[in-house]
């Protein structure tokens, strides 16, 4: 029976953006089973994947061991080592590799897991041709051109499959909660998570600012609760100094509490989550739950706006996108109020749509019509799909 793996070495949000991919090989070939090579860390989510058949964990911290020690006299001893480390992945090669990263060690693990590869590179991992995917996400990389083709889309695109035209969901999982957790959505709501973190330093939004919005949050929007999401209990403590007593009982902090699996339950328990372009925000996402994105420093709601249908993202505006001076606070209030936002100056705010070409993203208040130019770059990057 032939046998598929795909490769995601890269961190949450990358993964979660690989669901349209994943869904779309198995509707494409529904009789040959998907595996998914991912980040260990990341193997729990991966298993909860319906189109997915089986998950191999990449061990990070052992391959960094290795890389480490490459050096010397034993070079070619450590190569081996290597080798040995990827081929212990699986018993024999797949028919077919889809590569979804340009790292070395996915190259790699392409060339030793598939006798065929799909992914970046023309011809294997010592030509440096691009394929015209790859070479349109440089492009994007480089000169932050205007095309609207999301990531999960391009994900597809380099598989060699159209994107699936819908959102593909993760199961939430039965995990057991700490104990002052296990009521996070089930008490009076509306429910609001917010991811206070980020990935990388420079999407980190302020605490200050998010204190400003727990705290017009609670007064103006009846009965809501706070969740607290993320690994960041220091940044978490921040955001609660000085906050009233009355505003704290209606705050749940999980921050550096909960594993992946019991993150991705209790986002599935919100009635919106907001956060920047992070991982656990395309997560919340998957599982199902309302988002609502602050996208600045470099982050592009074109690019990597939430997967799916209805999802809200404020845009900062080129001009004030590494450090808006102004945050969309009482309009992000007024979204939660159920009330039309008023315009926010230096920032715009977009509506998630679906379609046969994918994602994409139309400002509130504008005609939603799909950017033709997904149409025609499809048509020219991958025309025997299409």
């Amino acid at each position: 029976m032939a046998r598929a793996l795909i490769i995601q070495l890269a961190r949450l949000g990358d993964f979660v953006q690989t669901l349209p991919a994943i869904a779309a090989l198995r509707a494409r070939d529904q009789d040959t089973p998907l595996d998914v090579l991912c980040p260990s860390q990341l193997a729990p989510l991966a298993a909860l994947v319906p189109d997915v058949h089986a998950v191999l964990p990449w061990d990070g911290a052992a391959w960094r061991r290795l890389a480490e020690r490459a050096a010397g006299p034993f070079l070619q001893d450590q190569v081996r080592e290597a080798d040995r480390f990827v081929e212990s992945l699986a018993s024999e090669p797949y028919d077919v590799a889809y590569l979804l990263n340009q790292h070395p060690r996915a190259l790699l693990a392409g060339s030793l897991l598939g006798r065929r590869v799909r992914g970046p590179r023309c011809n294997g991992p010592l030509d440096d041709r691009l394929t015209p995917w790859a070479q349109y996400l440089r492009d994007v990389a480089t000169t932050r051109i205007g095309h609207r083709v999301h990531l999960s889309d391009v994900f597809c695109g380099l598989c060699g499959v159209l994107p699936p035209g819908r959102a593909p969901n993760i199961p939430v999982p039965a995990a057991t909660l700490p104990a002052d957790l296990a009521s996070v959505g089930e008490q009076a709501g509306p429910w609001i998570g917010l991811i206070i973190g980020a990935g990388e330093t420079e999407r980190l939004v302020p605490t200050g600012v998010w204190r400003e919005l727990i705290t017009r949050l609670l007064r103006e929007v009846p009965n809501s609760r706070i969740l607290l999401c993320g690994q960041e209990r220091e940044r978490a403590s921040l955001v609660q100094e000085s906050l009233p007593a009355s505003l704290l009982s209606r705050i749940w902090d999980a921050t550096g509490r909960t594993d992946l699996l019991q993150l991705t339950a209790l986002l599935a328990r919100c009635h919106r989550v907001i956060g920047s372009d992070t991982g656990p925000l395309h997560l919340a996402a998957a599982v199902g739950a309302p988002v609502l994105g602050w996208y600045f420093a470099r982050a592009r709601v074109h690019e990597t706006g939430p997967y799916g249908v209805d999802h809200l993202v404020w845009q900062a505006d080129a001009g004030s996108a590494e450090h808006p001076g102004a945050w969309p606070i009482a309009e992000s209030v007024a979204v939660l109020s159920g009330h039309r936002p008023p315009p926010c100056q230096g920032w715009s705010l977009w509506r998630s749509h679906c379609d046969r070409w994918g994602a994409y993203y139309a400002e509130e208040g504008q005609e939603a019509g799909p950017p033709q130019v997904r149409e025609a770059l499809w048509r020219d990057l991958e025309p025997a799909v299409t």
